[in-house]
């Protein structure tokens, strides 16, 4: 009698196929998941730089801007001459990207025209805002909603 100390080359082969079939067929879930949470992401990162510009604007108790772009968006003081736009002098808060396969769809994005291209959105002292929606879509076309009121609440739909 011999005595088998390991696997045979079949035995290996077979265990190599169907580990190869098993992450064929969780690859694609993957791949969505992935999508899915950077997407979300994304929507919690904006949530909380929109409520760090309504904090801004009550500590400072004059208004601050939110300008969107389609991969970015910007965080200042808005208390220059043209409303909603960033004028010499203004200071910034925050200069944020949107990870890559993340974007901001400005046809559904119902905040003002800035007139160059991007949407606007201002806090004013008191914590209050232009209400509006800010959409987030991602490379799988998935997207998701960031609504402010006028009162200055921020939710996510």
């Amino acid at each position: 009698m011999r005595s088998s100390n390991g696997f045979t080359l079949i035995e290996a082969m077979i265990v190599i196929f169907l580990m190869a079939c098993i992450s064929a067929l969780a690859l694609p879930n993957l791949i969505n998941w992935l999508d899915k949470a950077k997407l979300n992401g994304a929507v919690n990162n904006l949530k909380g730089s929109l409520e760090l510009a309504k904090l801004k604007a009550i500590q400072e108790n004059g208004p601050v801007a939110v300008n969107f772009s389609g991969n970015s968006y910007v965080i200042f003081r808005d208390t220059g001459a043209t409303i909603g736009v960033h004028d010499e002098g203004e200071a910034f808060f925050a200069k944020k990207s949107l990870p890559i396969g993340v974007r901001i769809d400005l046809s559904a994005t119902t905040f003002a025209d800035t007139g160059n291209g991007c949407k606007k959105t201002r806090f004013k002292g008191r914590g209050t805002s232009t209400s509006g929606t800010v959409c987030l879509v991602n490379s799988k076309g998935m997207g998701k909603k960031i609504i402010v009121s006028s009162t200055g609440r921020i939710r996510t739909e």
